[in-house]
Parts: structure tokens; sequence; C-alpha cells
């Protein structure tokens, strides 16, 4: 379980102190930490090279912290990847047909084979 620390009804930190996990969850919340709670991810589909992320920014009400869903950038799987606007991340080759993984040694798509 994720606890937030809030202070003046505002989230300062949001994570639980190693030092701080052997106290009850009653004696956290009179320290002011309360129980982070998620809500449901967006149904509708991130942008090409995004992802949703759920975090800040935070807010306090009715006892429990509840964060902000957002999209973010995927990271960039390999190094030889460039960004494109609308699409992602995109190798330097496209992808052929089939079942092919991409080497970054070799900057090419090699074929899986069964074995």
């Amino acid at each position: 379980m994720t606890m937030a620390k809030v202070e003046n009804g505002s989230v300062t930190t949001v994570g639980l102190p190693v030092n701080l996990r052997s106290f009850t969850r009653a004696q956290l919340k009179q320290m002011g930490w309360h129980k982070v709670v998620g809500t449901d991810k967006p149904t509708q589909s991130p942008a090409p090279g995004y992802q949703w992320s759920y975090g800040a920014d935070w807010s306090a009400q009715d006892g429990v912290v509840y964060g902000t869903w957002s999209q973010v950038q995927r990271p960039q799987p390999y190094p030889s990847w460039s960004w494109v606007d609308g699409e992602g991340w995109v190798p330097p080759t496209p992808k052929p047909e089939g079942e092919y993984y991409w080497d970054e040694d070799s900057q090419s798509w090699i074929e899986e084979t069964l074995g």
C-alpha cells in the first residue's frame, strides 16, 4: 500500500520512508500519512508512443490521497530509434511482415525461428 504525507491540506511526500514502516495505520494517520487511492485508468487509448501514468498532481480529500492520470512518453526502446510525432518511437528500417525482433547491434530485424 502506498502512503502519502499530507501537511496543511497539501501532499508533501509520496511513499512511506523505511523508518516508518513498523508503525500501525492509526499511528501513521496521526502523523499525517494517508493511503493513496487509485482511480480508474482512462479507457481511451493513449496517443501513439505514449502510455498512461498515475501520479502527480496529488490531492487529499476525506483522509485519502488521489493522483491524476496523464499521458507520458514511452521510454526509447533502442538508441537507434527516433521519435516521430503521431507515431512514437520508430526503427531506422521498417519492420517486415512476420515474426521479427530488433537487433540493436546490427541495427536490423532478425527473423524469429522456432527451435
